[in-house]
């Protein structure tokens, strides 16, 4: 009778190969049974709670790194910036002075970060009974701010009348010790609390205060993220899995003297992969069965995408950007990088105004006291999160100073105010640091540009010429001092604004190395900023604040340029420079005018261009050093005029 086949059923047994009953450990239907406990399918139970214990929570956020980025990152982003005092300079001293004393911001991200994982408060360490409410301290008297977490605090008697304004809240502060403890009283403790719970959900006192823990939010996906991780590096052990075929390995293991031969067998292939980088094993010969040895090599296909959609969900529950969670720069599908950290800002401001503020303002009257400070009339507002880039700032600066200008030609308040406003922008954003300290050294009549004559008024037009010379003139001779904004506008005239080059020689002999014959003499040699047949008044046309102390404006070296020829004859030096772009655009807004669809800076070479070919030219690449501007009645007969050398 032939043997049966392996797997087939006698009764309630299953065969070997040789006919014999499997045993337990061998039999299919244990197999299943085992792989069938840890299926993935099931709905997955957990013991942490709602409400985590203070062992859960803390043990939760220190054993995973996830975990910890997840709570640490707002906390961090709450504080990086701190916040922008608007005081007299000396109150802002005194106030940051104080604050580093107290490790002020260290001891907020502190709280912060415990707000995260279920609630935390500092202590105001200040004189008197800690059971007393604060009262009034003197200078230095807050000796230091203390860290505790909520699970260090017990509240008593928590206030259940509805109509009282401290509702929800406690009458006094417990706090654990080795003593046993100390009664502390709320006005000395500033309580760092989670997300509210909904109302009814069926908690009271310490638990309800408290609020939700931000790990509720987000440990179930973390987990998931974590095992995900912990199931990748378990398989990058099994990258390269050597299979072993064994003829007969069920008869070799059914014996002792089988399974020694079998595990002697196996010592001899381990030698080979070991000694001869090589695997050794048995052919067979034709009447024997042969081992057969085959490479498993995983596939690692769709494995990282699969691992990113875990932590991307995390990141979404988290509210925090994916490329900020994970330390990347935007990639893929992940490439929406300044987009998504626009709305991440968001998030943290909103926190910052809604959970940090109000526990700072709580700070706030107590350290000022301490810092010696008057708390009447100052503010603070948080420091922006984001930083403009260097093109970012310039055209913020830009837009601003344009729009100061509009204000300034409304005459609609009077000049000291007005000054005194814009010199209080410019402090705000932060431009011309170094102008600040002369400044306040200054009279108000220096600092604010007031000039006060005893014979004559502001109105008159003498006193306007004398300091501040003519602006048309103002390049060739005019006084030195700006000129102040006349009540009365000048009179309309189609105008003409250029700057003179400085440098003109260098760029006289360049041209002649380049086989040009004749040039324009140096004097001729310039950069029109505005060719207006529209009549435009002068004075509205502004100032440029692109100037050095000298009204001089520089173009660096080297950036695009071109030598093109222009109209029929004109052959100039094509170049880049956006000062003299934006003044151009800021004087046509004021209302000149521009006879070609754009403007292109240029300086005018010669009109006789001769046989040299224009597009073997190497354009001069050396800084181009113009001067003042120079505001003249247009004339449209000035070729007539021009020379050349």
């Amino acid at each position: 009778m032939a043997a049966p086949y392996p797997g087939t059923m006698a009764g309630s047994a299953i065969l070997d190969a040789r006919g014999n009953p499997m045993t337990m450990m061998d039999s299919v239907t244990s197999a299943i049974q085992s792989a069938s406990t840890v299926s993935t399918f099931h709905p997955q139970q957990s013991a942490m709670s709602f409400l985590f214990a203070p062992q859960l929570a803390f043990a939760a956020y220190l054993a995973s790194g996830m975990l910890q980025k997840v709570v640490d990152i707002p906390a961090s982003d709450r504080v990086r910036e701190w916040r922008d005092w608007q005081a007299e300079k000396d109150q802002i001293e005194a106030i940051e002075a104080e604050e580093r004393r107290l490790g002020l911001i260290a001891k907020v991200k502190q709280a912060e970060v415990l707000r995260g994982i279920g609630g935390g408060a500092l202590i105001l360490a200040a004189p008197g009974n800690p059971a007393q409410p604060l009262g009034v301290i003197g200078k230095g008297q807050l000796k230091a701010i203390n860290v505790v977490s909520r699970w260090q605090l017990t509240g008593k008697d928590y206030v259940e009348e509805l109509s009282d304004p401290a509702y929800g809240t406690p009458t006094m502060w417990r706090i654990a010790n080795s003593k046993g403890g100390t009664d502390v009283h709320p006005s000395r403790v500033i309580c760092f609390r989670g997300d509210p719970l909904p109302a009814g959900y069926g908690v009271a006192g310490d638990d309800l205060f408290w609020g939700q823990s931000r790990l509720v939010r987000v440990w179930r996906d973390v987990e998931r993220s974590d095992n995900a991780q912990g199931w990748f590096a378990a398989l990058v052990k099994k990258a390269k899995l050597l299979r072993i075929g064994i003829p007969g390995l069920t008869d070799f293991t059914s014996t002792e003297n089988g399974q020694a031969r079998l595990d002697k067998r196996m010592s001899a292939i381990a030698l080979g992969e070991s000694v001869l980088n090589a695997t050794v094993f048995d052919t067979g010969d034709g009447q024997r069965p042969a081992e057969t040895i085959t490479d498993h090599q995983v596939n690692w296909n769709g494995i990282p995408a699969m691992m990113d959609a875990f932590d991307q969900r995390v990141a979404a529950v988290a509210d925090i950007p994916f490329t900020r969670l994970m330390g990347r720069s935007p990639a893929g599908m992940n490439a929406t990088g300044e987009h998504d950290t626009a709305n991440y800002h968001a998030m943290v401001a909103a926190g910052q105004e809604l959970d940090l503020r109000p526990c700072l303002e709580q700070i706030d009257a107590v350290m000022l006291q301490s810092a010696g400070v008057d708390p009447k009339g100052l503010w603070w507002q948080f420091s922006p999160l984001g930083k403009p880039t260097p093109e970012q700032e310039a055209t913020r600066f830009k837009t601003t100073m344009e729009a100061l200008q509009i204000a300034a030609d409304l005459n609609a308040m009077p000049e000291q105010a007005f000054n005194a406003g814009v010199q209080g922008v410019i402090e705000e954003n932060g431009w011309l640091p170094g102008s600040l300290p002369i400044l306040a050294d200054m009279s108000e009549e220096e600092r604010f540009g007031l000039n006060p004559d005893a014979a004559g008024g502001d109105d008159d037009p003498s006193r306007i010429q004398s300091e501040g010379g003519d602006p048309v003139l103002a390049g060739a001779g005019g006084a030195d001092t700006p000129a102040r904004r006349a009540a009365n506008d000048a009179k309309p005239v189609p105008l003409y604004v250029q700057r003179k080059l400085l440098n003109a020689g260098e760029l006289i002999a360049w041209a002649k190395k380049q086989g040009f014959a004749s040039t324009l003499d140096a004097s001729d040699m310039h950069v029109t900023v505005l060719y207006s047949r529209t009549p435009v008044d002068p004075i509205k046309m502004g100032t440029t604040w692109a100037d050095n102390e000298k009204g001089e404006l520089t173009v660096k070296p080297g950036g695009p340029r071109a030598v093109e020829k222009l109209g029929e004859s004109a052959v100039v030096l094509l170049f880049a420079s956006d000062d003299l772009s934006w003044r151009h655009r800021g004087m046509v807004e004021a209302g000149a005018s521009h006879d070609y669809d754009e403007y292109q800076p240029h300086v005018t070479l010669t009109y006789e261009a001769g046989d040299v070919d224009l597009d073997t030219i190497k354009p001069f690449t050396g800084a181009l050093r113009f001067g003042p501007e120079l505001f003249e009645p247009l004339d449209l007969d000035w070729k007539s005029k021009v020379t050349e050398q």
